[in-house]
């Protein structure tokens, strides 16, 4: 789907908002680490991109605008997924306010703003309930996600193809905010296996970025009383960008790109279930093997496990070390990245 002005200025206006808002509220804010994400979702001449093999940039592979290789002067990037600690309610889009601001409209074409935003899944009995909030939430890059129908449900299709595209997908693996009040031991919350489909399904292996935010809870505390909708003032927010988790998740990926190379058929790789477009036939019958678990005799879920166990282990290194430098732990705060050692 080609970019929109009505897009372009949805995102752009929800960022101009955000910056301002925080700058006004937050007693202060720290950003670290944030030219990782910057040179990741920068374009770059084919060629110079050595991680992806003769058959790969044949495939597919991002160009701005959805132009040819030969329109964009031969440039590209593959497909960017950071995955974050889910902080409040207000994480998305709040969080994305610390990036430049010529990443925006009127500053940036729509192409670019599309381009250079994330997109994300968002729940449909949450944020599509009402006709407006449909338009909203759909011109700011959120794919209507329905909960109880599984990691094999389109909208997860979706965002797969657009990885395929070299678009950046940013997901809350937790799936739900955390807090004290809801986590008392504290710790993140399993990876939901969404993320883990996302990643080895793509043709071709994105860049994964790491991000740990803090201090949102106190922006939007899920206790907190009214009047409810506003952000309090006099937080200390920071973002923390880690270096790429790629080359961990990379074997897994590898593991499963050979167990489905054995598999008649589509497998929903690419996002993709049936060769006619269709979800009958083979495609639907080996996305149904899939979904139960038992494609490779269990082999592709416990790749699926194994990608979501490494993705959460390296958000809670990166945690771990943004919550000591705030002294949490000698505080004996509550973590979010590390649970608390019963005394009995």
């Amino acid at each position: 789907m080609a970019p929109t002005l009505a897009s372009a200025l949805t995102l752009s206006a929800t960022a101009y908002t955000t910056k301002i808002s925080t700058k006004l509220l937050c007693r202060s804010i720290k950003v670290e680490g944030l030219p990782i994400l910057l040179d990741a979702l920068r374009e770059r001449p084919l060629s110079s991109i050595s991680s992806l093999k003769g058959k790969e940039k044949e495939i597919s592979l991002g160009v701005e605008g959805g132009a040819s290789v030969e329109e964009s002067g031969g440039l590209g990037r593959r497909g960017i997924v950071t995955v974050c600690n889910h902080n409040s309610v207000i994480d998305d889009p709040t969080m994305w306010s610390m990036l430049p601001v010529s990443n925006y409209f009127p500053f940036a074409s729509p192409s670019h703003t599309s381009r250079n935003t994330r997109w994300t899944l968002g729940a449909s009995d949450i944020m599509f309930t009402k006709p407006w909030h449909r338009q909203f939430f759909t011109n700011g890059q959120v794919i209507e996600t329905f909960r109880g129908k599984g990691i094999f449900q389109p909208a997860v299709d979706h965002a797969v193809k657009l990885l395929q595209d070299g678009e950046w997908i940013h997901i809350f693996p937790e799936g739900r905010v955390n807090q004290e009040n809801v986590n008392p031991q504290g710790g993140l919350l399993r990876f939901k296996w969404g993320i883990g489909r996302i990643i080895m399904d793509s043709k071709i292996m994105p860049e994964i970025i790491p991000i740990w935010i803090s201090g949102y809870d106190q922006m939007m505390n899920e206790n907190r009383g009214f009047p409810r909708p506003f952000p309090r003032p006099g937080a200390k927010i920071s973002m923390t960008v880690g270096e790429s988790l790629t080359d961990r998740i990379q074997p897994l990926v590898d593991q499963w790109r050979e167990m489905a190379s054995k598999e008649p058929g589509a497998v929903g790789v690419g996002g993709d279930w049936a060769e006619t477009g269709t979800e009958q036939g083979d495609g639907g019958r080996l996305k149904d093997i899939r979904s139960k678990g038992d494609m490779a005799q269990g082999g592709e879920k416990d790749v699926r496990i194994k990608i979501c166990e490494v993705l959460q282990e390296g958000v809670r290194q990166l945690g771990e070390r943004v919550e000591r430098a705030e002294g949490r732990f000698d505080r004996g705060d509550w973590s979010q990245s590390t649970r608390r050692v019963s005394s009995t």
